[in-house]
C-alpha cells in the first residue's frame, strides 16, 4: 500500500511540475479541513486545476484521519486528473474509491454519494452505457417535515 501510495506521489509530482499552470509551494498552516475544500473549489471556479489538485494532495496527507473527507478528496482528486486529460490517473483513482467502498473497515463512515458519483464517472470513462437510476437501490430523499 505504501509502495502505491509513493508512486501515485510521484506521479502527481511529475505531473504538476510538467503543468502550464503554476501551483503554490505551501499552504498555510492554520488551514481547517474545510479551508482546504473551500480553497479547491474557488480554484476549480478560476480555472486553476493544478492548484486545486494540490490543495487535495496536502489535505490528504495532513488529514488523513478524516475518513470522509479523505474519500471526498480522492474522488475529487480523481475527477480533477480525468479534467487535466490524465484518463488514466482519473480511472485509477476512481476505482480506488470504489475499492474502499468495498474493502475498508471505515466505509460506515463514508457518504454513500461519492460511491454512486464514482460508479457513474467511471462507466462513462470506460463506455458502459449508463441505464435509469434504480430508485430500489438509491431512494430519493424525502423532505423533512416542516413541524
Amino acid at each position: 500500500m505504501q509502495k502505491y501510495f509513493i508512486y501515485t506521489f510521484i506521479a502527481v509530482l511529475s505531473f504538476l511540475s510538467f503543468s502550464c499552470q503554476s501551483t503554490p509551494t505551501a499552504v498555510n498552516q492554520n488551514w481547517s479541513e474545510e479551508m482546504f475544500f473551500k480553497q479547491a473549489q474557488e480554484a476549480v471556479d478560476n480555472n486553476q486545476l493544478s492548484t486545486a489538485l494540490f490543495y487535495y494532495e496536502v489535505f490528504l496527507v495532513r488529514y488523513p484521519e478524516n475518513h470522509a473527507r479523505v474519500i471526498a478528496a480522492e474522488y475529487e482528486r480523481a475527477i480533477l486528473y480525468r479534467k487535466l486529460g490524465a484518463e488514466d490517473l482519473a480511472v485509477q483513482g476512481l476505482k480506488d474509491v470504489l475499492d474502499k467502498y468495498e474493502n475498508s473497515s471505515y466505509v460506515i463512515l463514508y457518504p454513500p454519494r461519492y460511491k454512486v458519483l464514482a460508479e457513474k464517472v467511471l462507466d462513462i470513462m470506460e463506455g458502459r452505457p449508463t441505464g435509469p437510476v434504480d430508485p430500489d437501490k438509491y431512494p430519493a430523499r424525502q423532505p423533512s417535515s416542516p413541524y
